[in-house]
């Protein structure tokens, strides 16, 4: 998350949109069901569904639940090989705009939205794998 909040501050929104959702969907795959084979590649609802909620708590999995929606929508992992214009154009047609006031950059609320989300999974993650 140090390097996805550094190219936000940096203002590379897409690689930093990138690099956030990268640390989500990490850590989601660390909690992942031993004895489940990998098979949700890059759709962060079905490493949600693929964790141990027994390791996370019903707590930790309640919190993490508006989080993971947040960056399943704002994020997919092709992002590394997009140009600004292309997120844009991805805001557009799931009408992110709509959400976003007049005069704001819809990409870079965007990006603070999907840190926002990423971080709290990273962290509820962090918290539950050194406090089982």
């Amino acid at each position: 998350m140090g390097d996805a909040t550094e190219l936000q501050r940096l203002e590379r929104y897409p690689f930093a949109l990138y690099a956030a959702g990268v640390a989500a969907e990490c850590m989601l795959r660390s909690f992942r069901h031993r004895d489940r084979e990998h098979e949700a590649h890059h759709d962060l609802i079905a490493h949600l569904a693929a964790c141990d909620r027994t390791r996370f708590g019903e707590r930790a999995w309640a919190q993490l639940r508006g989080p993971v929606q947040t960056v399943h929508l704002l994020w997919l992992n092709n992002f590394r090989y997009s140009h600004e214009q292309r997120l844009r154009k991805h805001l557009s047609d799931i009408k992110y705009y709509k959400r976003v006031k007049r005069r704001s950059d819809a990409l870079k609320v965007a990006c603070i939205e999907l840190m926002d989300a990423a971080l709290s999974i990273v962290t509820v993650g962090d918290e539950r794998w050194r406090n089982p």
